[in-house]
């Protein structure tokens, strides 16, 4: 994929670049995100995005994370210098990882929009539409894990892909597969997964009940050997209070407060509004 330049308000607008890691990570304020995770997303272009926008001096004034989730971009966070808040850059900073997005030959963007925070606005402004029902999403320590790609395996550590879930057809998954991936395997439920991290973010939550997480668990060992996660992101809804309970008493962490949807733009909706004559931010 090409790196791309333009302006946005005022600012130059680039993608980020291994040379960047460092302004990159002080910007970005999770303690997780350091320089090396940084660094490894820049390194794997294919599947993660940092959109820049630069002030006219040189410095970062914001920056966009995103992240492949099979043929969509998850955005993940937008992160303003204190000394550019409230000038409209991190709406400049999103309309800019969105129009890559669309360039680079991605299907939409996704982002996970909890309805209560002011994130939210930020998805109305990019025409993001909250899709299915309300979600929460757990963090799910593994066990185990062994980093098959470590730095002297030879090997490229894997960042983004699909893993097939083991379960009968038979039943109602806790969460429906989110991304529209064709369910062509016949051996299970076929997921999207994305490194974010330290987890594995999974499109979907093919579990019957809260104890047919051991499978679950299991189908992703493999995955977690080869990138080094520690832990699954699984979505559950909001409404399953018995499942809520079961996995507090696993060890599990919710990772927000409120229930969230996951917000689409398809960007052939966006080719259809233009047809139709309609202007666009």
């Amino acid at each position: 994929m090409t790196t791309e330049t333009g302006r946005k308000a005022g600012l130059i607008t680039r993608r980020l670049r291994t040379g960047d890691v460092e302004v990159a990570s002080q910007l970005c304020p999770f303690p997780d995100v350091d320089a090396a995770v940084v660094e490894r997303e820049l390194e794997a272009a294919d599947d993660y995005c940092w959109m820049g926008l630069f002030a006219t001096d040189g410095t970062l004034a914001a920056v966009h994370r995103g992240m492949r989730w099979h043929r969509y971009l998850l955005l993940k966070g937008v992160f303003v210098d204190d000394g550019h808040c409230g000038a409209g850059t991190a709406l400049g900073a999103a309309f800019a990882i969105r129009d890559w997005a669309r360039q680079a030959g991605y299907s939409g963007i996704l982002a996970w929009v909890e309805r209560n925070r002011p994130e939210a606005q930020l998805a109305i402004r990019l025409r993001i539409r909250p899709v299915g029902p309300l979600l929460h999403r757990f963090l799910i320590p593994l066990s185990s894990t062994g980093d098959t790609a470590g730095p002297d395996s030879g090997m490229r550590r894997l960042t983004a892909g699909t893993v097939t879930v083991p379960l009968p057809g038979d039943g109602t998954p806790a969460v429906e597969e989110l991304l529209g991936i064709e369910q062509d395997d016949p051996v299970g439920t076929r997921l999207g997964w994305i490194l974010d991290r330290s987890r594995l973010v999974l499109s979907g939550n093919p579990c019957r009940s809260v104890g047919d997480l051991k499978v679950l668990l299991s189908a992703a060992e493999e995955t977690a050997a080869m990138t080094g996660a520690t832990a699954l992101e699984v979505p559950f809804e909001a409404a399953d209070l018995l499942a809520a309970l079961s996995l507090a008493k696993l060890g599990a962490k919710r990772l927000s407060r409120s229930p969230v949807n996951l917000g689409i733009l398809h960007f052939a909706d966006i080719e259809a509004v233009k047809h139709a004559g309609v202007e666009l931010p």
